[in-house]
C-alpha cells in the first residue's frame, strides 16, 4: 500500500510543478518544485539518486532560500490607498510561506522515510539497532501531523482566495501540491 501511496503522490506532484511553471512564478519556486518531484521519484522509485537525508538536506535548503525570499517579498513597500498592491504582496507571501512550508514537511516525510528503510535493513537479521522503533516514534509523527494540519488549513485558505479570484491555476497547484504531500505522508505512516 506504501508504494502505492509513493507512486499516487507523483501525478498530483506532477501537476503542481507544472502549475508552478504555468503560474509563471519565481526561478525559485520552479528549482523547489521540481526538486521535491525530483526527490519523491527517486523515493517512490528506489533509484538511489540521493540518500533520503541528503534530499532532506537539500529541501531544508531551499526551503530556508525561500523564507530569505519571503523576507524580501515582504519588506516591498505598498501604498497603504493600493488595494490591489496590497493583495498581490500578501498572495506572494503565502505562496512564499506554502513553498517553504511544504518542503519543511516533505524533508521531515524524508527522514522517516530514511528511518524506515533503516529498519527494514534490520528486520529479519537479528540485529537491531539501539532505541530504533519500526515505524514513525512518537514526537516525530506528532510533530509532521501538526505541520500537515497547519499546511492543509494554509493550503485551504490560499485555494479558496485565488479561487474568488478566479486564479485556477493557483488553485490547481496549491491543491496538487497539498494531496501529494498528504500521500507522502500516508505512505510514511504505513
Amino acid at each position: 500500500m506504501s508504494e502505492v501511496l509513493h507512486l499516487g503522490a507523483l501525478v498530483p506532484a506532477a501537476v503542481g510543478a507544472c502549475c508552478t511553471v504555468g503560474g509563471r512564478r519565481g526561478p525559485l519556486d520552479l528549482v523547489a518544485a521540481i526538486v521535491m518531484l525530483a526527490a519523491m521519484l527517486d523515493l517512490a522509485t528506489g533509484a538511489g539518486m540521493l540518500h533520503p537525508l541528503l534530499w532532506a538536506v537539500v529541501l531544508i535548503v531551499l526551503a530556508v532560500a525561500s523564507a530569505v525570499r519571503l523576507r524580501s517579498v515582504a519588506g516591498l513597500p505598498a501604498p497603504v490607498d493600493d488595494a490591489v498592491a496590497l493583495a498581490v504582496k500578501r498572495h506572494r507571501a503565502a505562496m512564499t510561506v506554502h513553498t517553504s512550508g511544504g518542503l519543511v514537511i516533505m524533508a521531515a516525510l524524508m527522514c522517516t522515510m530514511a528511518g524506515h528503510a533503516a529498519g527494514s535493513v534490520y528486520t529479519g537479521s537479528g540485529m537491531h539497532p539501539t532505541g530504533h522503533q519500526n515505524g514513525m516514534g512518537a514526537l516525530p509523527a506528532v510533530l509532521i501531523a501538526a505541520g500537515m494540519a497547519v499546511f492543509t488549513a494554509l493550503s485551504t485558505r490560499i485555494a479558496v482566495e485565488a479561487a474568488r479570484r478566479r486564479e485556477r491555476v493557483v488553485v490547481i497547484e496549491v491543491v496538487s501540491m497539498t494531496v501529494s504531500v498528504v500521500a507522502m505522508a500516508l505512505a510514511a505512516a504505513l
